[in-house]
């Protein structure tokens, strides 16, 4: 039934407007007189109509996974697939393995899932089986707040990169790769929301969204702020490369960089969060200053006589600050989408 078919609106009784349903459809469904059909009005004035118990009624999904003694030796294969049914939405996991099994797979698989899951509980475990258990309820993390949250972790992470990079600090350093799994936790988290809405547009609401399309926007932003938050990790972890304190004068030009950067990317979230147009436009033309500063820095290394290592580190760290840049006018770019959608004309 693809045609489009036209059909009056009517009046019965004086106060209810109605409209016949194609015969087609309603035998497809198996529906007969007295049966309830939901109505789902949705944003862009359309109805969707679906027979009462094909509603979600909050049940858990379930997957099962199982191991192969071959699979058995890839540890990564198997996380990968948990993951895919993860993303896919399924709420409740279950991993069978053989009697072969290596104990060290299911602790490997068990706390992977607990770092990698935003709200996973393991329910069950034994020598062959390992039952993992996903948060189903959106409504307490809508997909702003995991933005928020993400984008929060984000900008702190740019901040001590660069000051672990100049100060040489590696504890700093591996306090920021600790943070970028919480950002990582979080995209898997929005990615598997995304993906639900996707599939069953009753949820839109639920994770906080107006519009079907901005699963798309959301989509964008997420891995731009997961790509952020790993280039803020590489700028954190050359400060191991770095052989001796730099001199004054680099370490001012790279504070020109790192601060340019940091305003791209806080003017590009403040955009997005307040779907303001002109602050997002400001961001992408202050990203152009952030690749000359970058290059400006980088031309100028060699005058700095530092070690090889030295320049090799910071030349990868500015080029980490250029990348950076780069995803925050990704992330203005979807705020002017954001924009012009709510001032569209009809």
């Amino acid at each position: 039934m693809n045609e489009v078919e036209l059909r009056k609106l009517q009046m019965t009784g004086g106060a209810s407007y109605t409209v016949s349903l194609p015969k087609d459809w309603v035998k497809e469904q198996g529906l007969k007189v007295g049966d309830v059909v939901a109505v789902m009005p949705r944003s862009d004035s359309s109805l969707t109509l679906m027979p009462h118990e094909k509603l979600p009624a909050g049940q858990s999904k379930g997957a099962e996974i199982t191991v192969t003694p071959q699979r058995d030796q890839d540890r990564e294969q198997v996380l990968r697939t948990i993951l895919a049914q993860y993303l896919a939405g399924y709420d409740i996991i279950r991993v069978s393995f053989p009697a072969s099994s290596r104990p060290d797979l299911r602790t490997f698989l068990r706390e992977s899932a607990r770092k990698m899951f935003v709200g996973s509980e393991i329910i069950e475990e034994s020598k062959d089986e390992l039952i993992v258990q996903c948060l189903s309820s959106y409504g307490d993390l809508p997909a702003p707040k995991v933005i928020s949250r993400m984008s929060l972790i984000a900008k702190l992470m740019l901040r001590d990169a660069v000051d672990s990079l100049k100060g040489r600090d590696p504890a700093m350093a591996e306090e920021i790769v600790r943070r970028d799994e919480e950002v990582d936790r979080f995209y898997l988290f929005i990615i598997r929301q995304l993906t639900m809405a996707v599939l069953n547009r009753s949820l839109i609401l639920e994770i906080g969204l107006s519009d079907p399309r901005d699963c798309l926007v959301y989509r964008v932003v997420s891995k731009s702020l997961e790509r952020i938050a790993d280039h803020a990790t590489t700028i954190a972890k050359m400060s191991a490369g770095i052989e001796s304190p730099l001199p004054p004068r680099l370490i001012d030009e790279i504070s020109k960089a790192s601060d340019l950067t940091i305003s791209v990317l806080e003017d590009a979230l403040k955009s997005l969060a307040k779907s303001d147009g002109s602050l997002a436009n400001k961001s992408i033309a202050l990203a152009e200053s952030v690749e000359r500063e970058a290059e400006s820095v980088m031309d100028k290394l060699f005058s700095f006589k530092l070690s090889q290592k030295s320049i090799v580190a910071v030349r990868l760290a500015l080029e980490s600050l250029k990348r950076i840049s780069e995803y925050s006018e990704d992330v203005a770019e979807m705020a002017i989408n954001l924009t012009a959608r709510r001032t569209e004309l009809y």
